[in-house]
């Protein structure tokens, strides 16, 4: 039996992309912290949210939504930002990122209704605003842009999958199409991106740091940060891993435009505090001050300081560095404003239950292997050589360096 599994597994790896192996050992271990997630799916749907987590009547929310709703919500921006850049502003230098891109965001928006359909007490419940309308609710109208914008998601990506099997009419088909889409998925971005942030102004009794008239603009720009962060940092790790030509070339151009996207978002929120006086109340030397300099100083500030000076942009080292601040930074954000900022209102206290880590970090590496399947069967990098002269094709994998 044992050399029958291996056979069938030789056979597996020796099909599609050679460099993308689907067994090794980060391969393997996202396939057991993927099992393990659903085996904690399972156990929830068995038995409810009391036997498996620490939440409660007094902390209803807990590390499930700050990543579901915050962190995956987030890290998905980067699909409609470089969908944006390169179809509407028409800067073909970064095509070669936009598949990527794209499933990324499909990805991490699919893991995110996992996560929020688990983390509901019941979870059969999540389908109720498809004919249950609340026009006053903001999280009627995020429900609703989220389901769209994940089917814009997956017909954008669908051409990979038409291409793998040759199915050029179809294909053709969704290419008339693109434009509508990305625009129709931007629209979409927006709308719920915003509405995640702005949800709060509801709660003004939160920590004030993380409290703010313009909130649903900082949630909307951090995304963007967030997501263009993410694919930065997982081309460079994927490009060694994979043994792929890193562009340099396109990443440190990238890397500047994080950068100005920083600043933008540390100026609407030096903004944000000046209407409001928040930071002089909230900053109290307490740990909430702790959080918030790891958050804007460390998480967000100096990346951005970083990514401005072209020595390190251009390096793959620092750019792998301060983009890993970046997600960070605006992760914790997501943790701070969904979670830890609510303290004031909330008896006793929480920490996550070990099948809460187990459930998260789970969603996590199913979709990395998700990815790796996807790198491995469909033609997830096709436009990865393009720009690129005759001469440089024929050396990949190699480094492009920045311009």
């Amino acid at each position: 039996m044992f050399s029958a599994i291996k056979g069938w597994v030789n056979k597996l790896e020796q099909t599609g992309n050679p460099n993308v192996p689907l067994f090794g050992k980060w391969g393997l271990l996202q396939i057991i912290l993927g099992l393990g997630a659903l085996t904690v799916a399972g156990l929830k749907l068995a038995y409810g949210l009391g036997p498996i987590t620490n939440l409660s009547d007094n902390w209803p929310w807990g590390l499930w939504v700050a990543f579901d709703v915050g962190a995956y919500i987030a890290s998905a921006a980067g699909g409609f930002t470089m969908a944006a850049i390169v179809y509407i502003f028409g800067f073909e230098k970064f095509r070669p990122l936009v598949r990527p891109a794209i499933l990324i965001g499909a990805l991490c928006y699919t893991i995110g209704a996992i996560g929020i359909m688990i983390d509901l007490a019941r979870s059969i419940r999540i389908v109720h605003p498809i004919w249950m309308w609340n026009h006053e609710s903001i999280m009627f109208e995020v429900g609703w842009c989220v389901m769209m914008y994940l089917t814009v998601l997956y017909l954008e990506f669908s051409n990979n999958i038409f291409e793998r099997i040759g199915w050029k009419k179809l294909g053709n088909l969704q290419h008339a199409f693109i434009i509508p889409l990305v625009i129709f998925g931007i629209m979409l971005s927006f709308l719920h991106q915003s509405s995640l942030g702005a949800l709060f102004l509801i709660n003004p009794a939160q920590q004030p740091l993380w409290h703010g008239p313009l909130m649903g603009h900082l949630f909307l720009v951090s995304a963007m940060a967030l997501g263009l962060s993410v694919l930065t940092y997982f081309s460079i790790i994927l490009s060694r891993s994979w043994k792929m030509t890193l562009r340099m070339d396109i990443l440190s151009k990238l890397g500047l435009v994080i950068a100005w996207i920083l600043l933008v978002y540390l100026a609407a929120r030096g903004v944000d505090y000046a209407i409001t006086g928040n930071l002089a109340t909230g900053l109290n030397g307490d740990w909430y001050t702790v959080l918030w300099v790891a958050e804007v100083g460390i998480g967000m500030l100096l990346p951005m300081i970083l990514l401005f000076i072209k020595k390190v942009r251009t390096s793959r080292t620092g750019l792998l560095w301060a983009t890993g601040l970046i997600i960070m930074g605006v992760v914790l954000n997501r943790i701070n404003t969904l979670v830890i900022s609510q303290a004031p209102n909330r008896e006793g206290s929480y920490f996550p239950h070990i099948l809460e880590f187990v459930f998260t970090f789970g969603l996590i590496a199913g979709a990395m292997y998700v990815f790796r399947l996807c790198a491995k069967y469909l033609p997830l990098y096709s436009d990865h050589m393009k720009g690129l002269t005759p001469e440089q094709v024929k050396k990949a994998p190699e480094v492009i360096p920045a311009n």
